[in-house]
């Protein structure tokens, strides 16, 4: 069901060459203004987050934690993630795994995705063999079933 608002748009396919290309100009000029606020945000982020902590009372509180070399205020966003952490919010612990580089979940994950593809790959090149057609095979049913086969070994 078509939305109000949506009716007096008017398709790509129905506009010139020129108009599509007037367009794709607009679009590509935003895209790059939107990039570079990001870029500039990201940059003042990381600018604040090496800067010396300001706050006495920040300060005072990372001092407590014995974390008084390291005071930035990185460490400040750093702290109620370990709290959180401590506490078994699983979310924060996760968080905290990631930024540690010990989230072993992901690599496994990278890892069994690249398996299935080439497993895919070479199901696909003996499927081809096998008809003696050098095309793409449509129906990867039994592709799946092969792979879901390897996954209960």
């Amino acid at each position: 069901m078509a939305r109000k608002q949506d009716e007096n748009l008017i398709p790509n396919s129905a506009r010139t060459p020129s108009e599509r290309r007037e367009n794709a100009t607009k679009a590509g000029i935003a895209s790059g203004k939107a990039r570079r606020q990001k870029k500039t945000v990201a940059e003042y982020l990381r600018k604040w987050a090496d800067g010396e902590v300001v706050s006495e009372k920040n300060r005072n509180a990372l001092e407590a934690l014995g974390l008084s070399e390291e005071a930035t205020n990185r460490t400040l966003l750093v702290v109620p993630l370990i709290q959180k952490a401590i506490k078994g919010d699983t979310k924060a612990l996760q968080m905290a795994l990631e930024l540690l580089g010990e989230d072993k979940k992901k690599e496994l994950e990278i890892k069994k995705l690249r398996r299935e593809i080439e497993l895919l790959k070479a199901e696909t090149q003996k499927l081809r063999m096998m008809t003696g057609e050098d095309r793409e095979v449509e129906d990867l049913t039994a592709l799946g079933d092969m792979l879901k086969n390897e996954e209960e070994e």
